[in-house]
């Protein structure tokens, strides 16, 4: 009995130090809305946005979907990897904290493709949000989702795969 209660006591103080390195959660952490500088002095990047992080792209009440941000020279890209509807284009973040993106909105398997130029708004606990015709998009980072979906190369996905 003194080998539980002292192996019990071991385990109980262990868990502030568990928790603090980023255990699983059933709840999604709160997105970060702070602008910051990147490392080459761009202003208004957002925490999580690095090559090849993985973001969630949800069109209205569609299951969320994985996304990409990719460094491609001194700019940036976003492309929704998966899903009957996605985008892709280049971003541009900006020191008032939206990001602009101008692309293409597409469907690999049916004809819907349209140019899309919108400005991602902080949302309250969102990540971003935009309206793009009659549906609403958000963009949220989730630092758990750095492995999800096989990690940042998810396999090299463009996005355009349509099988």
């Amino acid at each position: 009995m003194k080998l539980h209660a002292s192996l019990l006591a071991a385990v109980t103080a262990a868990l502030p130090a568990v928790a603090a390195c980023g255990g699983s959660s059933s709840s999604s952490p709160a997105v970060a809305t702070t602008a910051v500088t990147a490392p080459g002095g761009q202003p208004g990047l957002p925490p999580g946005v690095a090559d090849g992080a993985l973001w969630t792209c949800q069109i209205s009440d569609y299951d969320p979907q994985p996304c990409k941000f990719e460094r491609e020279g001194d700019g940036w890209r976003l492309t929704k990897l998966l899903g009957s509807q996605r985008f892709t284009g280049d971003v541009q973040f900006t020191a008032d904290g939206t990001i602009q993106f101008a692309g293409q909105f597409f469907c690999p398997w049916g004809d819907c493709d349209a140019a899309m130029e919108v400005t991602f708004e902080r949302g309250p606990g969102a990540g971003y949000l935009t309206r793009f015709g009659d549906d609403d998009i958000t963009l949220a980072w989730n630092p758990g989702n750095a492995e999800e979906y096989g990690g940042a190369g998810y396999g090299g996905l463009t996005g355009r795969e349509t099988d």
